[in-house]
């Protein structure tokens, strides 16, 4: 995984969305504003076709984390559901995929797909730059992939059917409009009095006031210290 640093205070490890970039205009945005609330913030980028969950997702970002000291952990969307394997005690979940959405990578030429072991991007991606949100730049759009592997489909959903019970100061910020992953999984998990909603799209930090929607994360990072 690649990471950077920006800020200097307490560990703040923020594990990015899948085709979040650390050099990501929107995303070093968001991170600078973790910063802001007095947070050395972690950034870790992670692959976007992984074939091992474990291997390529979940052991480093464990080592990413065990080299810093005693983080609060944010994790966003695919980064959201990496970071409940790693059962962190103070933890915000960010659009976090711990649910597919409707039918979004749930087609039955996927169904029948899926179930080869198969590690080449055939399966198109299905979600449009509107739906993560209005300030996603053009650089940042073309450096998301077309495409994933039926592995990578299949180790999500293993990975989502296996994940840990967040903890009780655990919060998660979402928008119901988000239309990427599938918000059941938030609701089957936490009470409502943990879910914190923000006006935007499946990216806080691409929503068209992304300062009120960042606000909202920044107070759940209040509530769970």
């Amino acid at each position: 995984m690649k990471t950077d640093v920006i800020g200097d205070g307490d560990d703040l490890l923020f594990l990015m969305g899948w085709g979040n970039r650390v050099d990501g205009t929107n995303e070093r945005w968001f991170a600078t504003r973790l910063a802001d609330e007095g947070y050395r913030v972690t950034l870790a980028e992670i692959p976007t076709n992984p074939t091992d969950f474990d291997r390529e997702y979940l052991s480093p970002a464990a080592s990413i984390r065990d080299d810093l000291d005693d983080p609060t952990v944010v994790g966003h969307s695919t980064g959201g559901l990496i970071a409940a394997h790693l059962r962190p005690e103070r933890a915000v979940y960010v659009s976090p995929w711990w649910a597919f959405y409707g039918e979004k990578l749930r087609g039955w030429l996927l169904e029948w797909g899926s179930k080869l072991p198969v590690s080449v991007p055939l399966v198109p991606v299905d979600f449009d730059r509107e739906e993560v949100g209005p300030r996603v730049t053009d650089r940042g759009w073309e450096r998301v992939p077309d495409r994933v592997s039926p592995a990578f489909v299949q180790e999500i959903r293993a990975a989502q059917a296996s994940m840990p019970e967040p903890s009780v100061q655990a919060r998660v910020c979402v928008s119901l409009r988000d239309t990427v992953v599938g918000l059941q999984g938030v609701g089957d998990r936490l009470p409502a009095e943990r879910i914190h909603l923000y006006n935007g799209g499946h990216e806080p930090f691409a929503a068209a006031d992304r300062g009120a929607a960042t606000a909202v994360v920044t107070d759940a990072l209040v509530a769970v210290e």
